[in-house]
């Protein structure tokens, strides 16, 4: 834990060299009795944001400083601008718990517009620490395809988006679909597949005893109620159910607010799946509630707003039969992020979900 912890940012901007920004990087870490920082750098952090989301994502990012010390590169990109390259530099340097000398994380912030933004990989390249993984983090829009994509993803090991962020996560997933049949691409996460963590693990214990695992076969219906800000989440909850319990995407319909898809059970039987916004006075949480029911039972995991933790409840024929209760913590931008990178390879059941979410879109 850190005892002491500041951020020293450079006073000037502009135009630099690569050489120029290292020697300003040590001058940073240098501390006011002489000695100097030590740079600990556990991986490289590439992220390409605009204007508008910036001081959003750099706050998340400078979170994150004391539990993975790196060299952040944030890109701010404006393809449409004036041609413009500007340079700033930060060190966020920590004095911990029996240590005698300062741990420093580095962040080159670049506000590239105009032709510059469209080459954000000649940029970040020559600025990454050798001898360390690579996460490129693109919240946003972008299209797998494009060249300006290909080339600041082919710099890293892995790729972390957030299908909350874009103005269509419907587009994201697509996009993502793209990259995962791309053999040459990186492994890809998404910060809003780390959320549904614990409502995935609860979901499954529910069937995971001899004795209810043959409700599974028995549902019929399955409803996630969630917040305006949380489709997204709700649909990768879509696609994993389909993808772990084997039902297969059969049809799909919409009314106003509200999705259901019919999916197809292994044992020839139809589960309806609705997606809708919760109608509970004050619902904060994303999720806010997801129900599976039968003709015997109905099972339900639910969260209130402002509640640190969820309710889990077994009913048949109208009485509670179990109950339970589970903490789910915090997931804001910089809890998420956090936990993407702690990630290496592939994620396979997130790939096959993100997959099935697409199939079930249609």
């Amino acid at each position: 834990m850190s005892e002491v912890g500041e951020e020293r940012r450079s006073p000037g901007s502009g135009v630099m060299s690569v050489d120029e920004v290292e020697r300003e990087l040590a001058r940073l870490r240098m501390n006011e009795d002489g000695t100097v920082g030590l740079r600990s750098s556990v991986l490289n952090l590439i992220v390409v944001t605009d204007e508008e989301d910036a001081t959003e994502v750099t706050r998340a990012i400078s979170e994150l400083a004391d539990r993975y010390p790196s060299r952040v590169i944030v890109l701010i990109s404006d393809p449409e601008g004036e041609r413009s390259l500007d340079v700033q530099l930060a060190a966020f340097c920590s004095l911990r718990s029996g240590a005698s000398q300062h741990i420093c994380s580095e962040q080159i912030t670049v506000h590239a517009e105009g032709p510059p933004a469209l080459h954000l990989d000649s940029i970040a390249g020559p600025l990454l620490m050798p001898d360390l993984p690579t996460f490129l983090f693109y919240p946003g829009e972008f299209h797998a395809d494009s060249p300006e994509f290909s080339r600041i993803a082919a710099l890293s090991d892995r790729v972390i988006v957030d299908s909350n962020s874009s103005r269509s996560f419907e587009g994201t997933f697509r996009e993502v679909a793209k990259l995962l049949d791309d053999p040459a691409a990186p492994p890809v996460g998404d910060l809003q597949w780390s959320t549904l963590a614990p409502w995935r693990a609860l979901a499954g214990d529910l069937f995971a005893s001899p004795e209810r695992f043959p409700d599974l076969g028995e549902i019929h219906t399955l409803e996630v109620a969630h917040a305006p800000d949380g489709e997204s989440r709700a649909m990768l909850f879509a696609g994993w159910t389909s993808y772990v319990f084997g039902w297969e995407p059969a049809s799909r319909a919409s009314s106003g607010d509200e999705r259901e898809f019919v999916l197809k059970k292994p044992n020839g039987g139809e589960v309806r799946f609705r997606i809708r916004p919760s109608k509970a006075a004050g619902a904060g949480e994303p999720i806010s509630r997801i129900t599976l029911e039968s003709d015997e039972a109905s099972f339900s995991i639910s969260r209130p707003k402002d509640r640190p933790e969820v309710r889990v409840e077994v009913r048949r024929g109208g009485e509670t039969v179990g109950e339970s209760t589970a903490r789910l913590g915090s997931f804001d931008t910089s809890a998420m992020l956090g936990e993407e990178l702690k990630r290496r390879g592939r994620d396979r059941t997130y790939e096959h979900s993100l997959k099935r979410a697409v199939e079930v879109l249609g």
